[in-house]
């Protein structure tokens, strides 16, 4: 399958961003306070720092094989048949990583906003919209995030500016109460929610983006800026709520947003934050849902990944409505099996591919 769409790398760094943000902005601080307590904040900048090492080793793989993406590499280190079925595991886990984002964003949208609409109704209404951008193609994707790019910025300032006045320091106080150890697990937990998913940006980058001159340092930057965005939306939570109200509320960010208002001056605010955070979310979920289609039509020899894209959409609602029974299963996949199935594929299935790769002397073309 041949695909002629490119992107510029600031289009790429930009769709990093908003995927590291993601479903993190909501989720990562009940998550990290759960883990580290009052030492969440610290944690967010100890995932940021692994993170920033992971995106080395992802460079470097990407340096081994610069013209490939990854269905390419692996058919070109493990053979076609052995290859093939590698990448099907990887489809499978994007789709698997696309069900579970839809699930969630539905289960908030029930859950805090709009309580009598069935879920299902919204699963179809917002992987409608996935499938037509992924049909337009990832050009018309990433263009349309940098239409929208300045105004969640805007929408997330907005929050951690009002939210300054309510800040109380006494909530992270003392510090490294628990010890490194809560602070590391936390770290670990948020880095594969946050960072061991761009494993499906391999699908765009390097072989979809054009002028890829000093890639690192542009990408690396990209990743603080995300990394900055979660750390301080951790502390903020943590420090308005306290420990034990952020890490027993399912989505804090969106409390946070729900007590703001500043003499009468901005009200109803969790409104921002849940806009901001749709946007963020329909985003890495058309990545997710991008990498599932365009690995599986690879895999098949389809001449474009157009022809599944509508019943791969339709498969991704149907398993949305079955992946997480309830909202105490998906937190214990979260706390038992998500770390482990995102490091298989962010971490392992890489690995083994350069280091097989290095071993048999493969090297991609220039």
């Amino acid at each position: 399958m041949e695909l002629n769409e490119k992107i510029t790398l600031r289009q790429f760094n930009l769709l990093i961003i908003l995927f590291t943000i993601g479903t993190s902005i909501l989720l990562s601080p009940a998550s990290l306070a759960a883990y580290a307590g009052n030492d969440a904040w610290l944690s967010a900048i100890l995932s940021v720092v692994i993170g920033l090492v992971i995106l080395v080793f992802f460079w470097s793989v990407s340096r081994q094989f610069p013209t490939s993406n990854l269905v390419d590499i692996s058919e070109q280190v493990l053979g076609k048949w052995l290859g093939k079925l590698a990448a099907l595991l990887f489809a499978c886990f994007s789709l698997i990583s696309a069900a579970t984002v839809l699930w969630v964003i539905g289960n908030f949208l029930v859950t805090q906003i709009m309580p009598e609409t069935p879920m299902m109704f919204l699963h179809f209404l917002l992987m409608g919209s996935v499938v037509y951008g992924v049909l337009l193609g990832i050009e018309v994707i990433c263009r349309t995030v940098e239409i929208f790019f300045p105004y969640i910025v805007t929408l997330l300032l907005i929050i951690y500016i009002f939210s300054v006045p309510s800040i109380k320091i006494e909530h992270i106080q003392p510090m490294l109460d628990g010890g490194f150890k809560p602070i590391l697990e936390g770290a670990i937990f948020d880095t594969s929610v946050s960072l061991l998913p761009l494993i499906v940006l391999f699908m765009v980058f390097p072989k979809l983006v054009t002028n890829k001159k000093r890639v690192l340092p542009k990408v690396m930057v990209s990743y603080l800026i995300a990394g900055t965005f979660i750390i301080a939306i951790t502390f903020i939570t943590i420090t308005v709520l306290g420990v034990e109200i952020t890490a027993n509320q399912t989505y804090p960010t969106y409390v946070v947003a729900k007590s703001l208002n500043v003499e009468g001056l901005i009200q109803r605010a969790e409104v921002v934050i849940a806009v901001s955070w749709l946007l963020t979310i329909f985003f890495k979920l058309s990545l997710y849902f991008y990498a599932s289609v365009t690995v599986l039509a690879q895999v098949l020899n389809l001449n474009t990944y157009r022809t599944i894209t509508v019943p791969m959409g339709m498969l991704t609602v149907a398993l949305s409505l079955i992946v997480y029974p309830s909202t105490t299963y998906a937190n214990e996949w979260n706390e038992s099996t998500w770390l482990w199935f995102a490091l298989t594929f962010g971490i392992v299935y890489p690995l083994l591919l350069s280091l097989i790769g290095r071993v048999l002397g493969i090297k991609g073309k220039k």
